[in-house]
């Protein structure tokens, strides 16, 4: 089957072309999310902290405008991606990007607004790309496989994870090698008429990274104009239902006959939003880990997750959306109370991993029941607005997260370890429980705004 039958059919099973369509997706998500990993996970934090010497409270307030940008701009761009078709903004989101991480190196440390607008376009980005490439994805596959294509999605988007602070952390300290100790090496192991001549330069090793998630980020929009078909959204297209175009109303009332599934992606991602951009800090502060170790250290488990992830991805085609949501998001919560009250570089690892299956055992399900509960006129719409409830909650949790970090303080008898650095992984831990509890008690098998 061609892209031209995509282009002028329904949704498919995972016919050749379908899984091109798919591959080519994932592809472009792996290499959006590598460059997204190195940037707020990696880069960023470490350099605002250690090179714009800001305090934790600063560098998670910087990194909210890229949340609030991402997280208003989703719904937008959901409708637009529903109006105009998809593969315009899966290019134009990291084509941002591309020029907003060199600029980035260009803002002095008084200049904190600049940091602030250039994190808000990287927030802009972001939201043309991800409810865009999650939209075409269901356009092209049937309901009852969709949870396999977010797994294949899952797999390089996990990748991107695992790979981003690796390679972040090791091209800042490669450059710090070559710009600081290589110099001082050679003055101190060659003749002086060589040592001289060799001066360690008044660089700062860590603009490699920024240098490198540019090169990322424009690698992926060169594979999206090459790769990603320009296919029109599902309801456009001949012999899609002959049904109403999109609707406010009717946008409206899918959202109102939902508010579990919204209020499941607050609360979920508020969680996540405490320690996003603080996990590098806490390793580097609590382990005194260096940037490649760190990188070292997610690396393994993360690989070992991307693997297992098709094969756990598809639990919901088995078992149902909603059962794989519970077992998902349950393993993440109890995992991070188990990463919290055993502490180690073990408890780390294996703490992690369990989130990370969690994860990959609920997201696609996630995903695939949003995508169940639209009209596919609106699916862009609909996963725009769940991803601006994801959005306004991780805005709401960095900041939080942030001044925990920076100003709690926790002495509990018997656990020596604990003091307020954790105060932050706390609160995700139990917002995790929360959104758990809720998915065990409220969320059910034909509860969201079905069409």
């Amino acid at each position: 089957m061609s892209l031209d039958s995509i282009r002028s059919g329904s949704t498919l099973p995972l016919t050749a072309s379908a899984r091109a369509v798919i591959i080519s997706i994932a592809i472009v998500a792996g290499f959006a999310e590598l460059a997204y990993a190195m940037m707020n996970v990696s880069a960023m934090p470490v350099y605002l902290k250690f090179s714009m010497h800001y305090g934790e409270t600063g560098v998670t307030a910087i990194g909210a405008a890229f949340l609030l940008c991402e997280g208003l701009m989703k719904g937008p761009f959901g409708i637009l991606g529903d109006r105009i078709g998809r593969k315009k903004l899966i290019m134009i989101g990291p084509l941002v990007s591309v020029v907003t991480a060199l600029l980035t190196l260009l803002v002095r440390p008084e200049q904190w607004y600049l940091f602030v607008i250039l994190r808000t376009l990287d927030g802009l980005g972001a939201a043309a790309l991800w409810p865009a490439a999650l939209a075409m994805m269901a356009d092209v596959v049937r309901e009852d496989r969709r949870s396999q294509a977010m797994a294949l999605f899952n797999v390089t988007y996990l990748l991107g994870i695992a790979l981003g602070p690796a390679l972040g952390g090791a091209a800042n300290d490669l450059a710090a090698f070559v710009v600081g100790r290589l110099p001082e090496f050679v003055a101190a192991h060659t003749p002086d008429a060589v040592s001289q001549h060799v001066h360690a330069r008044a660089v700062d090793p860590r603009h490699a990274s920024f240098y490198l998630i540019s090169f990322v980020f424009l690698v992926t929009a060169l594979v999206a104009w090459w790769r990603v078909p320009n296919l029109p959204p599902h309801h456009q297209r001949e012999g899609a239902e002959a049904e109403a175009g999109f609707s406010w109303s009717s946008l409206v009332e899918t959202l109102r006959r939902s508010p579990a599934m919204l209020f499941m992606a607050f609360i979920t991602f508020f969680g996540v939003g405490l320690i996003m951009f603080l996990i590098k800090l806490f390793a580097m502060q609590e382990f005194g880990l260096s940037e490649s170790a760190f990188g070292s250290l997610l690396l393994v488990p993360c690989l070992i997750i991307a693997v297992a992830s098709i094969p756990l991805g598809t639990i919901g085609d088995r078992v149902g959306r909603v059962r794989a949501v519970r077992i998902g998001i349950g393993l993440c919560a109890f995992s991070m109370w188990a990463l919290i009250l055993m502490p180690g570089h073990f408890a780390l690892i294996l703490g992690g991993s369990l989130i990370g299956i969690g994860f990959v055992i609920a997201f696609p399900s996630w995903m695939a029941y949003i995508a169940d509960s639209s009209h596919p006129s609106q699916r862009g719409a609909v996963m725009g607005a769940v991803g601006t409830a994801q959005g306004v909650g991780a805005l709401i949790g960095v900041p939080v997260g942030g001044l925990l970090y920076e100003k709690a303080s926790i002495a509990i008898p018997g656990m020596p370890w604990l003091n307020g650095h954790y105060a932050p992984f706390i609160g995700c831990a139990a917002s995790l429980l929360i959104a758990w509890l809720f998915a065990m008690t409220v969320i059910k098998p034909g509860t969201a705004g079905q069409y």
